[in-house]
Formats: C-alpha cells, structure tokens, sequence
C-alpha cells in the first residue's frame, strides 16, 4: 500500500524544484531533509543536507512510485547545481580544480598503503546490518586506525576494533567522530585531498553518491538498510580513461580482502566534500601494556634502534610502581613484557622486557635496565 505521506514529500519537493534557482531556493529544498537548517554554510554541511534530500526521494524508499522518484532525484541534481552557479562557492570552484588537469607538484600515483605498508583497515564482514550511522563511524574509524599506525611506525595492537565503534551510538556522522579527536579538517580541492594523503594518510569522503551499477560491481558498502555515503581514500592513479581516486573497500567479499575500486575524478560527488582528523595520533596508545612511560624527547627517532634502554628511579617506591604496573612484586618474577613508550609521544613505543635492576651509587638512583623485544 502506497505512504500518503512519501507520495506528499515527493509532491512538496517537486513544487520547489519548478522555482527559479537561487541559493534561497535550494535552502528550502534542503530544509525539508534538515528542518534545522538556517543557511548554506560550508560546502560539507550542504552537500550533507542534500545527500539527506536524495536519500529521502530515492526509488528505494518509494517502490510504488520508482519512475517519478528516480526522475526527481536528477532533476533535484540539476537543480542544485544550477543553485550553486548563481553563486559561485566554493563547492563550484572545487569541482572545476577536481576536473583539472594534474597539477605537476604532485606525482602521477599515489597509494597510502603503499608509503606506509604497515596500514591494516578493519572490515566488516558481508553485508552487516549497517545503519547510515554506524557506517559512518566504521569509516571514520578505518582512517583514524590507518593514522594511528602511521604515528605507531608499525602494525597496532591497540585499534580500535568494529565491537568497539558499534557501542559510539553519540557519534551520528564522521565529522562528529573526528570532533572527538581535536576536530575535523575540511579539504575544499583536489590538491589539497592529494596533500593531505601524501603527509598524513587516508582522508574520508562523505559526499559519495555512488550507482547501483557501481555498488553491484564492487564491495564499496551497501547494507539493507542504506546506500555507501561515507568512503575512505587512500591514494590516485592515472589509468588510460584518466585520473582516478583509489578508495578502500568498506566490506569483505566472500571472507577474502576485496580490492580497492576506482573512482573518476569528479565522478559521484567523491571529491565535493572530504574530512580528515585534526589529532595526529601521536600521544595515543596504540600497543598493548602495561606501560612504563619516559621522557624520551632528546632521543626521539634514535631510541627506536637501540637494543636496550637504562632509566633511573630516585626512590624504592618508584621502582615498587614499576613492578606493580607490571604485575608482579619481585625483579625474579620479571619475564615479563613492558611496553615503553615515550611519555611526551605515547604512539612512539616498544615491547622490552626487564634485565637487570640495581642501585647506581654515582646517580643515587635505582638503575633499571630494559631490553628490547622488537
């Protein structure tokens, strides 16, 4: 039985459609998916308020009436982009620097997994019972884990698993997820996807309006329950047909890794909205403890070679914490495993286990000698 209440909302949004564009016409138009809406503020915030207006007309969600939705949902394209013309934004403008040719400061492949091989992406397996919500802080969470082991140097122990994220029922999108780690970095321009990548690795899109025919060919991300709109990029490619964007897969195909798909520059609104964590992770843990944290500043990037590592303790009960955080209360009983991390970068860290614990009469310290077991 059809909803009189769908068929209304495709009535109201083709009333709008048949008005004169302008920026006051698309507001309203995007007000009907985000009633809180009071202007058009950044090129993110609208391209998120009418992913909600396609999503709310698409076919899916009216099967009584597929050929006047699916007719909407491109007229509605043609018309938000006739609204932004009048006014030219910066949404416009990045989509004629994504269209570009490639600039020459950048080289013609790139590929984060690649500069940093110790990347692991944590993937759903086939198909989950994903909302929009919760596929969003899965891949807000494949880039904030790829950044962490980019700060860790090497594989994590400590990531953030897809058990973990299901229970972060606050975070409602990926600019919110990021808003927990010092906040979100919006990438307005091709060039500044590309820089942001080489320096800090993947960056999520979530303007990513992909075909049917796209998701049946790859395992992008669809759930019963909503179409992929957030994707995490890891690179460019320029292939025979043009330059593409590399992006990671979301799901599993068939319990095997599935591999990465390309997408066109420009094709499917990738590039129209891109975010990236503020936080570089570097003061995070990513390794298992327990932990002994020292001040490891004067030596960053050198004591990560060194086979062994000495520290001094002033008093007994600061070599007692030592042995308490460990979990054992004599040196005897001390096989096992610390992991050492510098306390000013605690990314920066090594499992090593204990080999000698002594008084040092020269320093009036207790000498504790750690070796390093990777």
């Amino acid at each position: 039985m059809s909803d009189p209440f769908r068929r209304l909302f495709l009535d109201q949004v083709e009333l709008i459609l048949q008005r004169e564009p302008s920026r006051e016409s698309l507001l309203s138009l995007l007000q009907m998916g985000t009633p809180g809406l009071e202007s058009l503020g950044s090129a993110c915030e609208t391209e998120k308020a009418f992913k909600t207006i396609l999503a709310r007309v698409h076919p899916d969600k009216h099967p009584q009436d597929t050929p006047r939705s699916t007719r909407l949902c491109q007229d509605a394209q043609h018309f938000c982009d006739k609204c932004l013309s009048s006014s030219p934004s910066k949404s416009t403008k990045k989509h004629s620097s994504a269209t570009s040719p490639t600039s020459t400061s950048f080289p013609l492949e790139f590929n984060a997994t690649n500069k940093w091989p110790h990347i692991e992406y944590n993937k759903p397996h086939a198909k989950p019972e994903l909302t929009q919500e919760g596929m969003s802080r899965v891949v807000a969470y494949q880039c904030i884990n790829a950044r962490g082991a980019i700060a860790h140097g090497k594989k994590t122990q400590s990531k953030f698993s897809n058990e973990q994220v299901s229970e972060f029922k606050s975070e409602k999108d990926v600019k919110q997820t990021f808003a927990n780690y010092g906040g979100a970095k919006e990438l307005n321009f091709a060039d500044e996807i590309k820089a942001e990548l080489m320096k800090n690795g993947p960056v999520v899109s979530t303007s990513f309006q992909p075909s049917d025919i796209f998701l049946s060919n790859h395992a992008i991300g669809q759930s019963d329950h909503c179409h992929q709109g957030d994707i995490l990029i890891v690179g460019w490619k320029q292939l025979s047909s043009g330059e593409v964007w590399i992006v990671q897969p979301l799901y599993h195909d068939g319990g095997l890794l599935s591999q990465i798909a390309f997408v066109a520059v420009g094709q499917f609104g990738l590039e129209d909205c891109c975010l990236a964590p503020m936080d570089d992770f570097e003061d995070t843990p990513w390794q298992s403890g327990p932990y002994y944290d020292a001040d490891l500043t004067a030596v960053e990037g050198v004591w990560q070679t060194w086979l062994g590592l000495n520290v001094y303790l002033k008093s007994m009960s600061e070599l007692d914490s030592l042995f308490k955080e460990m979990g054992t209360a004599l040196f005897s009983n001390s096989s096992h495993v610390v992991t050492v991390r510098n306390k000013r970068k605690k990314a920066h860290s090594r499992k090593a286990t204990l080999n000698s614990s002594k008084w040092n009469e020269t320093k009036k310290s207790f000498q504790v000698g750690f070796t390093f077991c990777e």
